[in-house]
């Protein structure tokens, strides 16, 4: 029987890290979880421009008896989105040894660079908040009215009714809690089936979220950018990265999922005498149907 050997484990320990990473970084992100998501398992490279098509107006006629359909050619259209999103966090594990012998002990340092990588994901779209037109000033106080207005706004659009989703800096889901309303029973048996999640409930057909990256603007008082959305309103796209050919003294693993691709670097580093990790990523954000969005602008507390 073949044994073991260290290059068959450190082969295999990037693809051990990049499948725990990838589950974190889908785990602890929101609003790239909320958003209208286009992927294509191909390889980019950083400011690449893609297009993402959408299909054009359709309309409804009338069908007499003995005619034709009246066929349509919609216009074709698509939005534009750039890859100019190109982040990575790296560490370092000096005792090689212990990285070899036991290669789930990088969960912890994989958990940590994932979680900075999913707070830069999260920061980017919902840096979006100022290219909306459609805004709601609840710096007085977020009440029932506030969430019923971004409802209606929503409906005017003829926005799609599923997916509307309401994501609230925590100290706007303060205040929002503070409202009787939304902490009715059937609030309270949401909110309690949910509590381990970034999901506080669902209220006037908005699915509730915190996201602690909301976005704050200095004033007097500074102001959280809380956003109502419908998923098309923003659009988040990731594709893979190339891997280094074979010789270059590196081992390197690109996983994809859900339309996020993470990948992991590890080489060895003669000046520290340790395994060095590099978790990347390649991606785009970009305002999609500016009538499917509104901000919600609150007081910071």
């Amino acid at each position: 029987m073949a044994n073991i050997t260290t290059t068959l484990v450190a082969d295999s320990i990037p693809t051990i890290v990049a499948a725990e990473a990838l589950g974190f970084l889908k785990a602890n992100t929101v609003l790239a979880r909320l958003v209208n998501r286009n992927y294509e398992d191909e390889v980019a490279s950083y400011g690449q421009t893609i297009k993402v098509p959408y299909g054009g107006a359709l309309s409804v006629n009338d069908k007499a008896a003995n005619t034709a359909v009246t066929l349509q050619t919609p216009t074709a259209a698509s939005y534009i989105l750039t890859l100019n999103k190109y982040k990575e966090v790296s560490f370092l594990v000096e005792d090689i040894a212990k990285a070899f012998a036991r290669p789930d002990w990088l969960e912890v340092y994989a958990r940590g660079a994932v979680m900075a990588l999913a707070e830069q994901i999260d920061a980017d779209i919902a840096a979006l908040y100022s290219g909306f037109s459609q805004t709601i000033d609840a710096t007085a106080g977020l009440s029932e009215t506030h969430i019923r207005n971004a409802r209606r706004l929503l409906n005017a659009a003829k926005a799609p009714l599923s997916e509307r989703y309401l994501v609230l800096h925590e100290d706007a889901e303060y205040e929002l809690l503070g409202i009787e309303k939304v902490i009715n029973r059937n609030y309270a048996e949401t909110l309690g089936q949910k509590a381990a999640d970034s999901f506080v409930g669902q209220f006037m057909g908005f699915g509730i979220f915190v996201d602690q990256k909301i976005a704050v603007a200095s004033g007097t008082p500074n102001q959280t950018k809380n956003l109502a959305f419908q998923r098309d309103a923003i659009m988040f796209a990731s594709r893979p990265l190339p891997t280094a050919p074979d010789g270059m003294g590196v081992n390197q693993r690109t996983l994809a999922e859900d339309g996020i691709a993470l990948r992991v670097t590890m080489s060895y580093s003669p000046d520290y005498l340790g395994a060095q990790f590099t978790l990347d990523v390649l991606y785009g954000v970009a305002e999609m149907r500016d009538n499917h969005g509104v901000v919600i602008s609150t007081a910071e507390i």
